[in-house]
């Protein structure tokens, strides 16, 4: 899960940081943090980067977090927000603009957990997850994020945009959890891809968003090609009835 947390103190950052941290032990909950103390560097980095949730401080040096909320909902309305800030004066209007929390500081862990308990269910409710048991412990990772995955020394292989789960099982175990998802494709050996993620191909590899290359089974190369096709035209077609509508 990508995160970012902007605002002008230093001091809180690492606070609402120490909470993340504390957070993702208790729940297994793999969270990759931005921290951000201006906020024009922020706005510059959600047109790169597709935020899951956003903590935002409301007194920021040259606006207010109110006026980059809506800015931030423009461009990714799924992108969840949680305001941080030492007054409940502008509660009212922060929840006009339908945001997921309002932390007043100096708020202590439980709140911080509460909210995020709270921002669990609400992306339950829009996203899927898998479970892998990494070690000792159980993580879920949102297919969404996953890029592909890979097999290496009897552990599967999850990368995602902030991290690599690994998990100590079969890909013939494995492979059922991701079947059911029509993006992704069994493209090479122990490997599947998002198609999402593919930036473009050739009759031998994909190249992914992330400049990564994920070879193509030659022996299957014409079927792998053609269901990569036909993901591309169904999506285009998805996308075509959503503008007419």
């Amino acid at each position: 899960m990508n995160a970012a947390i902007v605002d002008d103190s230093a001091e809180d950052i690492e606070l609402l940081c120490s909470y993340l941290s504390r957070y993702s032990r208790e729940h297994n909950v793999h969270m990759y943090i931005e921290k951000f103390t201006d906020e024009d560097a922020f706005l510059n980095a959600v047109g790169d980067t597709a935020y899951h949730l956003v903590f935002l401080d409301i007194y920021l040096k040259r606006t207010t977090g109110l006026q980059i909320a809506k800015k931030v909902q423009k461009r990714d309305p799924r992108c969840q927000i949680i305001f941080t800030t030492v007054s409940q004066e502008h509660a009212p209007v922060a929840f006009r603009l339908h945001v997921l929390d309002y932390l007043v500081k100096p708020y202590g862990y439980m709140y911080l957990k509460d909210a995020m308990d709270h921002f669990e269910v609400s992306v339950s409710r829009l996203s899927h997850y898998i479970e892998l048991k990494e070690g000792r412990d159980r993580t879920r990772v949102p297919v969404s994020d996953i890029i592909y995955t890979d097999y290496s020394n009897h552990y599967i292989q999850v990368h995602t945009d902030s991290c690599i789960i690994r998990s100590h099982m079969s890909f013939h175990d494995f492979r059922p959890m991701l079947s059911s998802y029509p993006n992704f494709l069994w493209c090479y050996r122990n490997c599947m891809v998002n198609m999402d993620f593919i930036e473009s191909y050739t009759d031998r590899a994909f190249l992914l968003k992330n400049r990564e290359c994920i070879p193509i089974a030659a022996a299957r190369k014409r079927e792998i090609l053609q269901t990569y096709a036909d993901y591309i035209f169904d999506s285009h077609t998805e996308k075509g009835k959503g503008l007419r509508t």
